[in-house]
């Protein structure tokens, strides 16, 4: 089965020298969908590979990733341990993600950031002394598994770009981890693209740290597939984080809800709204022209909170 059930052709605004299309990955139709949804699917075959019957994962409050992770978890009957970083009472409270994690039975710990790693190793030795083998996924589904979707994804929508006699001369897409930009990069180099650009919009990290986890995913990836050129063509802007991870600025605010009442697609603030006014700023200072896809990663939870 097809999962790009939509790609979006909308009209650019003031921009006549841009085509844009959206891919519709936040209709992803399991798990909640986006792009956590598609790369948690991919992960759960590396668990049953090994074995596993319990999760042990990381996120925010509002994390889509651990929300997926939950819901996939009570799909196959495993316990899942979820160390969010955030407030207790928040979690409790806000509904969106954090409402279907509860729902869904997972089991949270609250820690602080600099905690989150010591606080994943416990969980993981709580579970081998209760006789579980517990499955460490790091944070976003940052992976070669959790990439390896995106590949898959693009191997898949190269038959509508032959089908439709269009290509991207660029692509845009929020980037958290970095697995689904790695993902991205990965197919197009494996089916010949590998000249189309892949923007990256940060919706928290800086620069440097950002395209390094890129690049270092990259490298892995290229042990079992030929994406290794991908290595080096990099691009990932760390202008538009609008004060950090869940942040919210008025600009965003009017990006999203423009763009939900205009062309019927939700940007949530934590991350696609985020990368439309990357994008839509970096066609206004004439940076990219031509065809352009928008990677709609999801986040319509992020709304609903």
């Amino acid at each position: 089965m097809n999962h790009f059930q939509l790609i979006q052709k909308i009209e650019p605004g003031n921009f006549s020298q841009v085509e844009i299309r959206v891919a519709r990955d936040d209709l992803y139709p399991f798990l909640g969908g986006g792009n956590k949804a598609r790369k948690i699917r991919e992960i759960e075959k590396e668990i049953k590979k090994n074995n596993a019957d319990a999760i042990v994962t990381t996120g925010g409050i509002q994390s889509n990733h651990c929300r997926a992770a939950a819901i996939i978890a009570a799909e196959n009957g495993w316990p899942c341990h979820l160390v969010l970083h955030g407030k207790e009472d928040r979690y409790y409270r806000e509904k969106g993600n954090a409402l279907l994690m509860r729902k869904a039975g997972a089991r949270p710990t609250f820690v602080e950031a600099e905690d989150i790693s010591d606080a994943m190793d416990e969980a993981m030795i709580n579970f081998r002394r209760n006789e579980y083998n517990p499955f460490y996924i790091r944070g976003g589904g940052h992976s070669v598994a959790g990439a390896r979707a995106y590949v898959q994804a693009i191997q898949r929508m190269e038959g509508y770009f032959q089908k439709e006699k269009w290509y991207p001369d660029a692509i845009f897409l929020a980037s958290g981890t970095g697995s689904t930009q790695a993902g991205i990069m990965g197919g197009l180099e494996i089916c010949k693209l590998g000249d189309v650009p892949v923007f990256g919009i940060s919706v928290a990290r800086k620069k440097e740290r950002g395209k390094g986890k890129i690049e270092s995913l990259l490298r892995k990836m290229s042990k079992k597939i030929d994406c290794g050129g991908a290595v080096g063509k990099v691009t990932f802007y760390d202008n538009w984080i609008s004060g950090g991870y869940e942040s919210n600025t008025p600009k965003l605010s009017r990006v999203s809800d423009e763009m939900l009442e205009h062309t019927g697609i939700p940007l949530d603030q934590t991350y696609t709204a985020k990368a439309w006014l990357g994008m839509r700023e970096l066609i206004k200072d004439n940076t990219v022209s031509g065809n352009i896809l928008f990677w709609h990663t999801g986040g319509i939870l992020n709304l609903m909170a």
